[in-house]
């Protein structure tokens, strides 16, 4: 059995007793069965006097959306902000209104971004770094920096004056709160975050700030539109810029950015015309919640997955440790060697084993959904009890239950990506309540879903894809193709 604990527990988690043991892939903790009862007995006697964490499920979209208000309306002193990505979306802009009005009362305000997937128009980046935001981007593209292009930075959470954190599947954009208003997806999103307050946000900030401070990250790069140009007379020197250049440039980038500043002046009072979110219900969203005595925190390390255990190395152990069932909801199922043994083990231990994940008339990744298509049988017949999402929506939630006593919501998927390249995090309550509401919670989800034969077929279904065009399987067919020759990528 595996066990690792890379986050902070709210209880003690007992004296490291870890004996690692790297393989040539994963170099994964190995502690015996017995050391782990001494490590968890040791966790579960520590005084009850430890103060407990506020663990609160957010399903609804209404509620997701308007707690990331609330965060930044109540922020006192820091709003650090990662997103896998973002653009012009309209809601993106509300959201980045009221972090510029979060900055002009004195707050701190840090927005973390993948640097491939920033799409955020450069007028408004340069207009909230005039505002005092800083803005910085993961393994951003550079020609003369290529290293690391394929690593993503996946991340999405809020941390809000280290007592408050938000995390889960979602970005900033409307689809993720099941809309496509205004917006470049055509699919809205089925997705969960969840709320915590208290110890785990130790280890969470800690995290944020050293990938802050890291060499995989830089400030975001502007050219014309970076502020030093629209802040100087082109008479000083701005950065070795030419005078006739600078002369060019100059009212061009100032007109750009005041258009972006009154883009956001227009969204900061659209919040009080009613919509998706509003501005001042300041809602406590602590209140009336379940405080739960043991949550960790889980990490990928700050550089090169796979030099030390990180969230996918956690999600191995908890399935190790499963002795009745898991739940796994992911909006992509793709097995590695590792989690494929992983799987198979616990069921021949006899543990049920649950997926939901997309079907193909649910999806709009063809390239992911390719890579699953072609092993979907093969992990039928292992003994997975598979179920497809039938839709509208394209289900985007990233959770599991082990044993129906813990929960596990974060931003990985169960696929190759998530296992080696892209940053990914997760939280996990050691609590049964919880977790019979996060169960719940996917039931409901499952109510809407296929069941997957031993043919790989829809059950009750004539057709293999039903409610699919034959344009889309005949994409569906050409991905297929090609992801076991990119699977890594997937």
């Amino acid at each position: 059995m595996r066990l690792i604990l890379t986050g902070l527990s709210n209880q003690q988690q007992g004296s490291n007793m870890t004996r690692i043991r790297w393989g040539k892939t994963l170099r994964r903790a190995t502690i015996s069965f017995s050391l782990v009862v001494q490590t968890l007995v040791a966790v579960l006697s520590f005084s009850t006097t430890v103060a407990a964490d506020v663990f609160r499920i957010m399903d609804l979209d209404q509620e997701a959306a308007q707690i990331r208000v609330d965060m930044i309306q109540l922020a006192r002193e820091e709003i650090l902000l990662a997103v896998h990505r973002a653009s012009d979306d309209e809601l993106v802009l509300s959201y980045l209104a009221l972090l510029r009005g979060a900055a002009r009362r004195g707050v701190k305000v840090r927005i973390l971004i993948d640097g491939v997937f920033n799409e955020l128009s450069k007028p408004i980046q340069a207009h909230l770094l005039c505002e005092g935001i800083e803005i910085k981007e993961y393994h951003p593209v550079r020609l003369t920096k290529l290293r690391g292009i394929t690593q993503r930075y996946h991340d999405k959470v809020i941390l809000v004056d280290r007592k408050k954190m938000l995390i889960g599947g979602r970005n900033l954009e409307y689809p993720f709160f099941g809309s496509t208003k205004k917006s470049y997806v055509k699919k809205a999103y089925v997705d969960r975050d969840v709320y915590v307050e208290g110890r785990t946000l130790e280890p969470a900030y800690d995290y944020f700030m050293r990938l802050w401070q890291s060499d995989e990250v830089a400030p975001v790069a502007l050219g014309a539109y970076d502020p030093g140009t629209t802040r100087q007379d082109c008479d000083d020197s701005i950065d070795g810029m030419p005078y006739e250049r600078c002369m060019e440039l100059r009212p061009r980038t100032l007109c750009q950015v005041g258009k972006a500043e009154a883009v956001l002046d227009r969204r900061w009072s659209a919040l009080d015309s009613g919509g998706l979110i509003h501005r001042n219900p300041n809602i406590d969203w602590s209140v009336g919640q379940r405080e739960v005595a043991d949550v960790r925190f889980f990490h990928d390390p700050v550089g090169r997955k796979g030099i030390d255990p990180g969230t996918f190395e956690a999600f191995l152990d908890y399935v190790d440790s499963a002795k009745a069932s898991i739940t796994i909801e992911s909006p992509y199922f793709i097995l590695s060697k590792n989690s494929s043994k992983a799987l198979a083990q616990a069921i021949v231990r006899g543990v049920r084993v649950r997926v939901l994940t997309n079907s193909l008339a649910s999806t709009q990744n063809l390239f992911a959904q390719g890579g699953y298509e072609g092993e979907k049988a093969q992990l039928v017949q292992m003994g997975i009890e598979i179920w497809e999402y039938k839709g509208p929506k394209m289900l985007h939630a990233k959770s599991i239950v082990i044993d129906d006593e813990i929960a596990i919501i974060g931003n990985f998927n169960i696929d190759p990506r998530s296992e080696f390249l892209n940053t990914e995090l997760a939280v996990a309550a050691h609590d049964a309540a919880v977790a019979r509401e996060l169960r719940l919670s996917m039931d409901a989800h499952l109510a809407n879903a296929w069941l997957i034969g031993r043919d790989g077929m829809a059950a009750g279904e004539s057709r293999r894809f039903p409610n699919v065009s034959t344009g889309k399987i005949i994409k569906l067919r050409f991905f297929q193709m090609i992801a076991p020759l990119v699977k890594k990528q997937l």
